[in-house]
């Protein structure tokens, strides 16, 4: 059996590293840098309160106070005569249009997936709410509004179908009036809307159902708003 070799010069040096590495953990400065301190993170979350009901904050961010985001879905409530009241009451969730989900472009073409360019009139992209009909635009914006409070709190990943407001079997591709929120279980939680398994429209170059709220979760006095900026529509394979 051979006997075992100690390697003396090699012990010495590692514990010669440690002595140093001792000396370095008492000063303030290492190779002329500052050594790092603890500091306490304090975490903290945007308040998505606005203190304001769903109505206040639409004509608000509708009329250039502080912008004028919401001045196309703005013109389509005066235009529908659908009654006000509706963004007052309370316990609702409301789907608010960013002027993008009405009217949006590529360069010079309207785009499909805004409601001007996938609801054409005569075979081109529309102007104007005015050229649809009232009731159309009236109970579109009543399929943009549900009884009770969806957010983040109580939605899921898995799709949670809510009954909207528009009258059942006014849109015969949605004779139920339905609505389908997910949030998507990662770390950023994007809300969808419309987005379940048989939604897809297998069409190349034209809207989809399944959109991502372009802003979730702001809590209105009287519920929740949920804004989008691409047409909100519910369909099936």
């Amino acid at each position: 059996m051979k006997a075992t070799t100690i390697n003396y010069k090699r012990i010495a040096f590692g514990f010669g590293l440690f002595i140093m590495a001792l000396s370095f953990a008492g000063c303030k400065k290492l190779l002329g840098l500052e050594r790092q301190t603890s500091e306490d993170h304090v975490v903290s979350t945007i308040d998505p309160h606005i203190n304001k009901t769903a109505w206040q904050y639409l004509k608000e961010r509708a009329t250039g106070t502080p912008d004028s985001i919401f001045n196309l879905m703005y013109q389509a409530v005066l235009y529908s005569g659908i009654d006000t009241n509706e963004y007052t009451k309370p316990n609702r969730t409301y789907i608010f249009l960013h002027n993008d989900a009405v009217l949006r472009k590529s360069g010079s073409s309207v785009t499909s997936d805004c409601y001007f360019g996938k609801y054409k009139v005569n075979g081109q992209p529309a102007t104007s709410w005015t050229q649809y009909p009232q009731i159309q635009v009236k109970n579109y914006l009543l399929s943009l509004i549900m009884d009770g409070v969806y957010s983040f709190e109580n939605i899921t990943p898995d799709p949670v179908f809510v009954k909207t407001l528009m009258p059942p079997g006014y849109d015969p591709l949605n004779p139920e009036s339905l609505i389908a929120f997910r949030v998507i279980n990662d770390r950023d939680s994007r809300l969808r809307i419309n987005d379940f398994p048989g939604s897809a429209v297998p069409t190349p170059n034209l809207a989809t159902p399944g959109i991502q709220a372009r802003t979730a979760g702001i809590l209105a006095t009287n519920g929740a708003i949920h804004v989008v900026d691409r047409v909100v529509f519910y369909q099936k394979q």
